[in-house]
């Protein structure tokens, strides 16, 4: 009786299932289609966030985002209806100012992938506004008050309860029913003092230190050792982390080596320096690349003032058999996974560098990498950084993306042609060869190191399903706040030639062009005086700020040229506001 029952029950469930599939399908794909298409919004006002009659935010130390978010509630045609606020998620100090990041809630629960983010300077000025809010104004609304782990997911149309399950880097959402509604990736592909040890590793490939294309001897030759490879490690310094018995780590401030999958790898583990120089062909040689590469690029930015991403990263330098690699944010803890078939990822520090740049990108700007075009944009930016970390090391064929790696399957490339209107084809690696081409093209004429910290400042304000256009206009703007517009005819020219902008909203007057900063480079690492050219005698006055926005000099002058003398300032990056009639010139400076 019992199992005939049970059969009734199978047969009703099935019966149900069938007639319920077709409405539970064309569920999801409403919700997919949504989400898929959403676009965020770039505003740049030119207004002041009004606090009890502050102006100056620097010399009060407050915290922003509790104003923020009221400014936010009140000039926000989202947000006016009944039942609606916002959530603080995430805050981020740039050298530009604070973003604030929020989601919409409405009563009291998370709207899924409804965000806006703002970002206000020292001297209360909002710099941006990046509105990817859901607009619920004129709809039928629900009146349940959501469960604590339960959150509103938005289709175009209506709000549905919903619930998440995460499965490895797999985010599901359901709705109370426990109908699938929508599906989304959470990866990207392709403490102590530490002590310093001798290793020999490749820098950063061995064609790029060869000068060599991918000929004999210079050929993977399944893995194996060879002397040609081999004779291309190069003598660094790898810092790493001592136990209290005296064992070397696979550790450093900026790496843990872990063991996340298979091939089943463990983090070495030494007494023995020696035991640390190693051949191509061996675990400890990939783990090696990993850790020193990651390190040199965490201290080659905070080298040029962004010292607050300096999280510890789990990684993986085996995790895969596969030919690929992997930035994974799925669970409380983010790490990376390197593939092992083909020519292994962690050989070639493009590889590496280009996930660390997943990481760096989910650091500063966490919660936002939805969408394919967001994903393209984040893409683009790895490549960025890794062709300007090889760049860095070697000229030879820098353009190239994965020199080492990419000769089994075909790598990618920053020398290319490429323009958005005519060559994206709604897949993040188009969209990534157009933005990381259009950046590259004047990488070496603005400077490797100005490029890098104009990326570095406009991801900050990236957001949840952002479009190329908005993040160009971004970069315009971040040159616009630390230089003045210095680099802006080049590079205006370089995205106006890729069909990323027409135009762009940001004053093109470039009379910042006529001050110029002198022998920058003899100032920050020689001791030599820093010039100051101005076009005229009017007076004009000299201040100098930390990253803080601490003034730390300060002088006044009427001649057509000033310096500043390399000894008043400690190691640091530095902020000089040149100031005469009623204009403000902005420009960044290092000390080494």
């Amino acid at each position: 009786m019992r199992i005939f029952n049970q059969a009734k029950g199978m047969k009703l469930l099935l019966i149900l299932s069938i007639i319920y599939a077709p409405f539970a399908i064309a569920q999801q794909n409403n919700f997919g289609k949504y989400l898929g298409n959403k676009s965020s919004k770039l505003f740049i006002p030119s207004q002041k966030i009004s606090i009890n009659n502050l102006t100056s935010l620097a010399k009060n130390n407050l915290d922003l985002s509790s104003v923020a978010k009221q400014y936010l509630l009140d000039n926000t045609k989202e947000l006016q209806i009944g039942n609606c606020n916002l959530k603080l998620t995430n805050t981020y100090e740039s050298l530009v100012g604070t973003h604030y990041q929020f989601i919409q809630t409405y009563i009291g629960s998370e709207i899924y992938q409804s965000n806006i983010k703002i970002a206000i300077n020292n001297q209360a000025e909002i710099i941006n506004i990046i509105n990817d809010l859901v607009d619920l104004r004129n709809k039928n609304l629900p009146t349940t008050i959501l469960q604590n782990n339960e959150f509103w997911t938005y289709d175009g149309t209506e709000l549905t309860a919903t619930k998440k399950v995460i499965s490895g880097n797999k985010e599901q959402l359901f709705t109370l029913n426990n109908q699938l509604i929508y599906e989304n990736i959470k990866s990207l592909n392709k403490g102590k003092t530490d002590t310093n040890v001798l290793v020999k590793i490749f820098n950063p490939d061995p064609l790029t230190s060869a000068r060599s294309e991918y000929v004999a001897p210079y050929l993977n030759y399944n893995k194996l050792d060879t002397p040609a490879l081999n004779n291309e490690r190069k003598d660094l310094l790898l810092g790493l982390k001592i136990d209290d018995d005296g064992n070397y780590l696979a550790e450093n401030k900026y790496v843990l080596i872990k063991d996340i999958y298979a091939p089943n790898v463990a983090p070495f583990v030494t007494k023995y320096k020696d035991s640390l120089i190693v051949t191509r062909n061996t675990d400890i040689f990939k783990q090696e690349m990993v850790l020193y590469h990651i390190k040199h690029v965490q201290e080659y930015i905070q080298s040029l003032g962004f010292t607050n991403i300096q999280n510890q990263l789990w990684v993986d330098a085996m995790g895969t058999f596969a030919d690929n690699s992997q930035f994974d944010y799925s669970g409380q803890e983010p790490y990376i996974f390197f593939g092992i078939g083909g020519i292994p990822d962690a050989e070639d520090a493009d590889v590496i560098v280009h996930e660390y740049g997943h990481a760096i990108g989910y650091y500063i700007a966490p919660n936002t990498i939805e969408s394919e075009e967001r994903i393209g944009i984040d893409e683009g930016n790895s490549d960025i950084l890794a062709v300007i970390y090889s760049k860095k090391l070697s000229d030879y064929n820098w353009r190239k993306v994965f020199n080492w790696d990419g000769n089994l399957w075909g790598g990618r490339t920053t020398l290319n042609t490429k323009n958005y209107v005519d060559d994206y084809v709604m897949n993040r690696y188009s969209l990534c060869d157009i933005w990381s081409g259009a950046v590259t093209d004047f990488a070496e004429q603005i400077g490797l190191d100005t490029t890098v910290t104009l990326l570095l400042t406009a991801m900050a304000s990236m957001q949840s399903n952002m479009k190329i256009p908005e993040f160009a206009k971004l970069f315009i703007q971040a040159d616009s706040l630390l230089y003045n517009k210095y680099h802006f005819a080049t590079i205006k020219n370089s995205f106006f030639n890729r069909k990323l902008i027409s135009s762009v909203s940001i004053d093109e007057v470039l009379d910042a062009s006529l001050i110029k900063i002198i022998n920058s480079q003899g100032f920050a690492s020689s001791n030599e005086p820093l010039m100051i050219q101005v076009p005229s005698n009017e007076k004009y006055q000299v201040t100098v700020y930390n990253l803080q926005g601490k003034q730390v000099l300060e002088f006044n002058n009427q001649q057509n040229s000033a310096s500043i003398n390399s000894e008043l300032l400690n190691a640091g990056m530095y902020i000089i506001n040149i100031a005469g009639g009623n204009k403000n010139y902005n420009f960044k400076i290092a000390k080494y």
